[in-house]
């Protein structure tokens, strides 16, 4: 398993000139009507609808007005241990929770404005569409803010009904608006709709935290002339009491009929249809699913997540990747700004297509899931019988290397990108693959333990082009690989060649490519993180 400069370098080459031709429209002007029209038609042929903005062809990239939510349950990594162990059972137990709070929120989402975007681990990614045309409307934010309360309440009710108080969740809420470009670059059951720009990523940013509660942008506030502006924790978040007056004035005025509780009637009839359908036989317990985990001999990019579902589960030790884009989403904001979203979204087609082929054809892993411009991965290198922590790690230092390799291709074939960096966190660690949540196409790839939950936080601690390996990473990683690293096991401009160097050569799997010095024109390396040590 090994990176190869000028296999790398044919391959992004042929993504460039097969790269779609971008064309970008405007939501209201462009998408919208044309969108009204195909849904008339699908009505006449009693066809399902399909929410807006998503299934877009690979070509379209279409500027909209937004509400951005992110619903972090921070309560999740403690359903992940049992007696401070991440055993079977536990990670059995974390999954019942999310299928469980997968299955809600998708419910409350069929009747209300909000659209799924994604779920990861404990955190789900919802979008509220404005479609005045007049930007960002009180009305939209307020149905945004109507989602979340249904949200909360359908969750913690069907707790209480469905799954006798087994399921508690503690959300914390982020709410960002402004303008974004939605995109897909998702293939069959492995759709990838995202939107760019910063109100999606700064909505992910204030639901990051151990407090539960509404979280809110600036922006959000200026919109109801919330007093308080700024960075603090407690200027962010929402007064609940100024949340329900929002809600409840958006309810008075669409005349909706409420129940003793002061609740929307409707809330009441989606927890008894989701209670019918279970009893009908109509979709499963979501309470009670049978896990029933088995061991996925390597390479992992054999895994057909469409195969997967809660009786049939992998759970196996192996290495959690994720690389981001550092510098991403100023880079989509300053291409709004200039008109110039066709090569940004090009550039990320590009990168994203390159970062996979790296992981999964290069070095064997499988791609959970791209979080926008994030990829999230797994490796394992082993036989049949078990797992080699030491060789699992090595080739995914490996394999760090050599994304970052081709990401540094990418900046040299590619237009304007000299600014973007590559930020990767590993961990390694007993981790659960599954499908969880609603079943059939919408049902959610899942990867979720303890590693996959320190991979990322290690990724965002990085610096634009840092690698940093997590605690248990570092514990089986070869003395000749440590040296590469600090003691915090960060290094700095990690490439391919630094890990297949040297006594480090001898302990990759794959040692049938010859050695290669790649990139002499990499740019000027600033000094390794262990250099700094000494």
């Amino acid at each position: 398993m090994s990176w190869h400069q000028s296999t790398a370098r044919k391959r992004i080459e042929k993504l460039i000139s097969d790269a779609p031709h971008i064309e970008v429209e405007k939501f209201n002007d462009d998408y919208l009507p044309l969108y009204k029209q195909n849904m008339i038609k699908n009505d006449a042929l009693g066809n399902a609808r399909t929410p807006p903005l998503f299934g877009l062809p690979l070509g379209k990239a279409i500027v909209v007005d937004t509400v951005q939510v992110y619903v972090n349950i921070v309560n999740y990594d403690d359903y992940k241990i049992d007696d401070g162990q991440e055993t079977e059972a536990a990670h059995a137990k974390a999954l019942k929770f999310l299928h469980f709070h997968y299955s809600a929120c998708d419910r409350v989402m069929e009747t209300s404005a909000a659209q799924r975007v994604d779920f990861h681990d404990g955190r789900m990614h919802a979008v509220i569409i404005d479609t005045t045309g007049e930007g960002v409307t009180d009305k939209t934010i307020a149905d945004a803010f109507a989602f979340i309360r249904d949200l909360r309440w359908v969750a913690n009710q069907a707790n209480n009904r469905l799954a006798k108080n087994r399921f508690t969740a503690k959300f914390r809420v982020g709410v960002d608006i402004g303008p974004c470009v939605a995109i897909n670059n998702g293939t069959g059951t492995e759709q990838e709709p995202m939107f760019l720009g910063s109100p999606a990523n700064h909505a992910a940013k204030l639901a990051c935290g151990d407090e539960a509660g509404i979280y809110v942008s600036d922006k959000v506030r200026l919109k109801f002339n919330i007093v308080g502006l700024g960075d603090s924790e407690a200027l962010k978040r929402l007064d609940e009491s100024v949340f329900e007056n929002i809600v409840m004035t958006k309810n008075l005025t669409e005349g909706l009929q409420f129940n003793e509780e002061q609740v929307p009637r409707g809330l009441d009839d989606i927890l008894s249809n989701w209670n019918r359908d279970i009893i009908n036989g109509n979709f499963p317990n979501p309470t009670n699913p049978n896990f029933a985990f088995g061991y996925k001999e390597p390479p992992l990019k054999e895994i057909d997540f469409a195969d997967l579902m809660p009786s049939n589960s992998i759970r196996m030790p192996l290495a959690s990747l994720f690389a981001d884009l550092s510098g991403f989403t100023n880079y989509v904001d300053n291409s709004i700004a200039k008109g110039e979203i066709a090569d940004a979204v090009k550039a990320l087609y590009v990168i994203r297509q390159e970062l996979q082929h790296v992981l999964e054809d290069d070095f064997g892993g499988r791609k959970v899931r791209f979080i926008g411009d994030c990829i999230h991965g797994l490796i394992a290198i082993g036989t049949k019988d078990a797992i080699d922590p030491s060789k699992t790690i090595i080739n995914t230092a490996a394999c760090a290397g050599g994304l970052r390799d081709s990401f540094e291709l990418c900046q040299m074939l590619l237009r304007n990108i000299h600014q973007l960096g590559l930020a990767i966190g590993v961990e390694y660690g007993e981790t659960p693959i599954s499908r969880i949540g609603i079943r059939g196409d919408r049902s959610v790839r899942i990867a979720s333990s303890l590693a996959t939950t320190k991979s990322e936080r290690l990724q965002q601690e990085c610096g634009l082009n840092d690698t940093k390996f997590g605690p248990n990473a570092l514990h089986i990683m070869p003395a000749s690989l440590i040296d590469l690293i600090d003691h915090n096991g960060l290094t700095a401009n990690l490439s391919y060649d630094d890990v297949v160097d040297g006594s480090v050569m001898g302990d990759l799997v794959d040692l049938t490519a010859p050695y290669n010095k790649t990139l002499s024109n990499r740019p000027v390396e600033k000094p390794r993180a262990h250099a700094k040590l000494k």
